[in-house]
């Protein structure tokens, strides 16, 4: 037992493993599920520690092949245009395992990790689907946090903010000493400061995937550091029942009665647009609509000429995703060639803006991530409105004239 102790007193979990010598039942439940919270009490080396396993459907981005007792998990572009990186998600308890080849210097991460920081507000709704808030201790600013249960985990006191103004405090996050610090897919000195301090430090670049679905299974990549696979399986398989259902119909309305849809805002004489491969264009395929920059080759946003938007968009029957304007009227007052536009002519412009906080949260960027059912129920009801007479929108808001 005491050798038990020193090998989690390393990984920082002495109470867990306290808890857990003083229930020997969850040893036994762990042949048949996956431990969600402590360590393993005596190590076995034929055991198969992870017998709940994800299988990923729809992500591209992120893979992970499981061993006895951790688990190699891959983000093949860890940052927009960069290398892959992988991880070791080992399970807490058991012996550091001999990592060669591709492996040799991979991040080790302790699972399941009973401290998160995370950098990006589209992490969070994975937790409070697998209703493990309780792991969340860091956020890069509380600002932009929105959603009751997320307000409220950050109201309890047991939340840091580790980047208040856009810069990431490394001596903070370094001293405080998290199970792993979760990005949304970037690079900095600080970061290298913390992962050489031993943090592991990982990217979430769900943002990076080609369609809602993908970006979505992101759901299975956070329930990876929490052994929380079973839940993450069912619930996305669930969620992809009633996208799917929603997409068919939507798809079948016949070509001449499917609208032009185009997205984005003007900023200084050039306009921010969806690229034709990013998740947002597949959002609008999938919901019955005509992306006007369907042949655009970019995966994410794409910056494009505005007079090129008023040439390409000009007639499109919807205008979706700008933002950041109360009114119609204050859209031309931004930018007077907005009225150039048929869609701002005809009132169709569309924002999702409906749940917005005080400080300026968005819950768009956050519960939308994991629900993109819900965000394509939103756009069909924009699109389609005859077929989902009964759905209330979530995100998506129509801007009055004034």
């Amino acid at each position: 037992m005491a050798a038990r102790h020193a090998t989690c007193a390393g990984l920082g979990v002495v109470a867990l493993c306290s808890v857990i010598a003083a229930a020997p039942t969850l040893e036994r439940r762990a042949a048949a599920s996956n431990l969600t919270t402590g360590c393993v009490e005596t190590f076995d080396a034929s055991a198969d520690y992870f017998p709940d396993k994800v299988a990923i459907e729809d992500a591209v981005n992120f893979s992970v092949e499981y061993r006895r007792s951790y688990k190699v998990v891959t983000v093949k572009e860890a940052h927009a245009g960069g290398p892959a990186e992988r991880y070791v998600l080992m399970q807490c308890g058991v012996p550091a395992p001999r990592l060669e080849g591709v492996l040799a210097g991979a991040q080790i991460a302790t699972v399941p990790i009973a401290s998160l920081y995370s950098a990006s507000t589209t992490h969070l709704p994975l937790l409070v689907d697998l209703q493990r808030l309780d792991v969340l201790t860091g956020v890069s600013q509380l600002k932009h946090l929105a959603g009751d249960e997320i307000l409220k985990r950050a109201a309890s006191g047991q939340v840091r903010e580790f980047a208040p103004i856009s810069t990431i405090d490394s001596e903070l996050v370094v001293s405080q000493r998290p199970g792993v610090l979760m990005t949304g897919g970037a690079t900095s000195a600080a970061l290298a400061v913390i992962r050489s301090a031993g943090i592991p430090v990982v990217a979430n670049n769900e943002w990076l995937e080609p369609t809602a679905l993908a970006r979505a299974e992101w759901l299975k990549y956070m329930a990876l550091f929490l052994n929380e696979e079973r839940a993450a399986q069912q619930l996305y398989s669930e969620m992809k029942v009633r996208y799917k259902g929603l997409s068919g119909r939507a798809m079948a309305v016949p070509a001449d009665r499917k609208p032009t849809i185009m997205t984005g805002r003007g900023t200084r004489g050039d306009f921010v647009i969806a690229g034709g491969r990013s998740y947002v264009a597949a959002l609008i395929k999938d919901a019955g609509g005509r992306y006007v920059w369907a042949d655009n080759i970019a995966e994410g946003s794409a910056t494009i000429d505005l007079e090129a938007q008023i040439r390409r968009a000009g007639n499109a029957d919807i205008w979706i995703n700008g933002g950041g304007w109360p009114s119609l009227a204050s859209m031309v007052k931004d930018e007077p060639r907005y009225g150039e536009f048929k869609a701002y002519r005809t009132g169709q412009v569309w924002v999702y803006e409906r749940r917005l906080t005080p400080t300026g949260g968005n819950d768009y960027w956050t519960r939308a991530v994991s629900h993109p059912d819900l965000v394509l129920a939103d756009l069909v009801k924009i699109f389609h409105p005859s077929l989902v007479p009964q759905h209330e929108f979530q995100w998506y808001l129509q801007l009055p004239a004034r």
